[in-house]
C-alpha cells in the first residue's frame, strides 16, 4: 500500500500502480465520492500528515536536498545521518511528552 497526493488521483496513474502490483490510496476531491468510511480516511490523512511533514522537516531543516559528496559512501553516509539525526529528535521529543514533530526548538 502507497499513500499518494492527489496528484496520483489520475486513472492512468492509477492503472500504472495496479499494474505494477502497488495499492494506491490518494485522498478524494471535494466532488468526489468517498469509498472509504470516515475513521478510516481520517486514519490515512494523520498517516499522510506526519509524512509530508517528516519530508519538509528534512528538506528545510537538515538540508537533505543538497548533500555534497564526491562518493556513494560518502553520499549515503550523509544521508543516513540526517535522517538518523531527524529519528533521534523524534524520539527525544516523545520521551519528553512533547508533539515528536515539534523539532525546530531543540536545535534550530
Amino acid at each position: 500500500l502507497a499513500l499518494g497526493d492527489k496528484g496520483y488521483l489520475g486513472a492512468e496513474t492509477a492503472e500504472q500502480c495496479i499494474n505494477h502490483g502497488i495499492a494506491i490510496e490518494t485522498p478524494v476531491r471535494k466532488n468526489m465520492r468517498d469509498k472509504l468510511p470516515k475513521n478510516i480516511r481520517n486514519f490515512w490523512n494523520d498517516k499522510r500528515r506526519i509524512i509530508e511533514s517528516t519530508i519538509g522537516q528534512l528538506a528545510e531543516k537538515f538540508n537533505i536536498e543538497r548533500t555534497f559528496a564526491r562518493t556513494m559512501l560518502s553520499f549515503t553516509n550523509r544521508l543516513s545521518r540526517k535522517i538518523l539525526s531527524h529519528k533521534l529528535a523524534t524520539l527525544f521529543n516523545k520521551e519528553q511528552g512533547r508533539p515528536i514533530l515539534s523539532i525546530a526548538d531543540l536545535a534550530f
